[in-house]
């Protein structure tokens, strides 16, 4: 069982968030919500509450009680213990919001809008800006980002008790991949794994010869290499994202030439990634390693290098060197990391291995959070 959230770390969440309010002038902040993957992490942060479905609104007044609105097919996901006593279902959340605000005298001002990028419908902001003429509603994306970055003694605990169990989900994995068995009934063993676990989602594919994608009824060869990659989203909110290469055959010098390298660079990022340390100069030392191993590089691919993984799969800090937008952000400690940067080399290797991990920033560098975790590949018997 996953250790629970509780209203001390309710308490501990709140105060920081408002903090980051006060030094930004806000009022009020409204905290917006999707019940999906890249968009419910904001309402689980600060609610407790997992969206299933549909949408929902959290009012946070610098002063005074906090209000959530939500609407959706499934009320089984809130806690225990309402971390929002004012907890109320509307089928427009946005119209309960203004009467909050109506009622609580936030009539001007400036009030933030969390989830203005990704998250709050163009209905609701339209409502709210027309209710509140003399609000100035501002994007407060980033004051959220930054508030939950830091994961609390209680988080980190939470996601290294999930990547054991996602590590026990790729184990069972391995223990029933064979020829004949199809790729829907080794993914569904270890389904099993994490459903058992408190496992509410999860992100699945399956990689051998030509075919990379979800899980098929189709059987598995079994003559070459099988990749299973597993995100999984844990009783806590959390996410984790870690995978297991199966090798039934040999690798050929060049594979285990270029995984070597890639086990290189991540101890060395591991080593260097202190606080103070930037996401781009991550970023370098991992290439620099692939260098000086003797390869050459291909263009870079869209993908993340390094993102924050949290109550969302894909958290504020991030890299991708496609944008490099966020070069000069430094890591801090407690911030928790997907690692996953490759570049496809010259020469081509036809099954370029990478590392898909999670990390966590400590005072003196990185922590694998899979700790005893084969980075390279199972050779099976």
């Amino acid at each position: 069982m996953t250790q629970k959230a509780d209203l001390a770390e309710r308490n501990k969440r709140f105060t920081k968030i408002r903090e980051a309010m006060e030094g930004d002038s806000l009022d009020a902040i409204i905290v917006a919500g999707h019940g999906s993957q890249f968009n419910r992490g904001y309402i689980r942060y600060v609610s407790d509450t997992h969206l299933w479905a549909g949408d929902c609104l959290v009012l946070i007044p610098l002063a005074g009680d906090p209000v959530q609105v939500l609407v959706t097919y499934s009320g089984a996901s809130r806690p225990d213990k309402l971390w929002i006593e004012d907890f109320r279902k509307a089928p427009y959340p946005q119209d309960e919001i203004v009467n909050v605000m109506k009622a609580k005298g936030i009539t001007k001002g400036k009030v933030g809008i969390v989830g203005w990028d990704k998250a709050i419908t163009f209905n609701a902001h339209e409502t709210l800006k027309n209710a509140f003429q003399s609000v100035n509603f501002v994007n407060a994306d980033s004051l959220l980002d930054r508030v939950r970055c830091i994961k609390s003694p209680l988080e980190l605990q939470q996601i290294a008790e999930l990547m054991k169990l996602s590590q026990r989900a790729l184990d069972r994995f391995v223990e029933v991949i064979g020829p004949g068995v199809t790729q829907r009934e080794a993914a569904a063993e270890a389904g099993k794994v994490i459903r058992a676990g408190g496992s509410f989602d999860d992100y699945t594919s399956i990689h051998e010869g030509d075919f990379t994608g979800l899980p098929r009824d189709i059987a598995l060869k079994c003559d070459d290499m099988v990749e299973f990659h597993l995100e999984t989203c844990g009783e806590s909110g959390h996410w984790s994202e870690i995978n297991v290469v199966c090798a039934f055959r040999e690798p050929t010098n060049i594979e285990q030439k270029l995984i070597e390298s890639e086990v290189r660079a991540f101890q060395e990022i591991l080593k260097m990634a202190q606080p103070g340390v930037t996401l781009g100069e991550m970023e370098d030392t991992f290439l620099s390693v692939i260098v000086e191993d003797g390869w050459k590089l291909g263009g870079p691919a869209w993908h993340y290098s390094f993102h924050g993984q949290g109550m969302d799969s894909i958290e504020w800090p991030y890299f991708t060197p496609m944008l490099e937008t966020n070069r000069e952000v430094p890591v801090e400690a407690g911030m928790v990391f997907s690692y996953h940067p490759h570049r496809d080399p010259v020469p081509t290797v036809d099954r370029p291995p990478k590392i898909f991990d999670d990390i966590v920033i400590t005072p003196n560098g990185a922590k694998q959070l899979s700790s005893d975790w084969d980075l390279t590949w199972r050779i099976m018997k």
